[in-house]
């Protein structure tokens, strides 16, 4: 991880938390995500983002915006899917590291640390909800998951995609960079990322997580 700011990368953590209909958990996410970030010591900033959310979502990011300067806010009137508003978060982020993290509070905040601390050893790092044992969800979901993952693994051999689709990730800003342009809107953009960085050789790596199924 970088200690010094490149030519665009303006702090050293960008926090990216996409959102729909969140307005139950949106707050407990955000500020568990400050504390943890204030914490850890380095210069950070949180990108809020939803699209089409019927709730009391907008409103919630806004007042954070507001209150707190290091939040910027991006909202889109009709639903876009996950994928298109994590592609705008990207362009905006300023960060030398970049955190996924979804806003549901089914991946715990306080692993961003663990996450950061090992991109000191690899490239991008995964919150794997498989390396800590079978995790609470849905049967078919579960089942459905790991399948899609062994499918990926067999299908572009890459070996290291245990749990492609966890909400809790973090990049370095040059995997970002390049691995533009990306196409997806949907879900699936994690599983783009992901397969055209270790096209370019980039390393993945993991660190166990408890999730919590909402």
């Amino acid at each position: 991880m970088a200690d010094k700011h490149s030519s665009r990368g303006l702090v050293d953590v960008s926090v990216i938390m996409p959102a729909y209909n969140e307005e139950k958990y949106l707050e407990e996410c955000f500020f568990r995500v400050v504390k943890v970030l204030k914490d850890y010591g380095r210069s950070f900033e949180v990108i809020l983002e939803e699209d089409g959310s019927t709730d009391r979502t907008p409103q919630i990011m806004d007042r954070l915006a507001r209150d707190y300067p290091m939040v910027r806010v991006l909202h889109f009137p009709k639903r876009m899917g996950k994928g298109f508003g994590i592609k705008k978060c990207l362009k905006i982020s300023r960060g030398e590291s970049i955190i996924l993290i979804d806003s549901d509070m089914e991946y715990p905040p306080e692993k961003i640390v663990d996450l950061l601390d090992k991109l000191n050893e690899v490239d991008i790092v995964i919150g794997g909800r498989t390396c800590a044992g079978r995790y609470e969800t849905k049967f078919l979901r579960y089942f459905a998951s790991r399948i899609y993952a062994f499918l990926l693994r067999v299908l572009f051999g890459v070996k290291e995609l245990h749990d492609p689709q966890s909400g809790l990730k973090a990049y370095r800003r040059e995997v970002i960079e390049n691995v533009l342009p990306l196409s997806s809107n949907g879900f699936e953009i994690d599983t783009e990322i992901l397969l055209k960085a270790t096209r370019k050789g980039y390393r993945i790596g993991y660190i166990p997580i408890k999730y919590s199924y909402k």
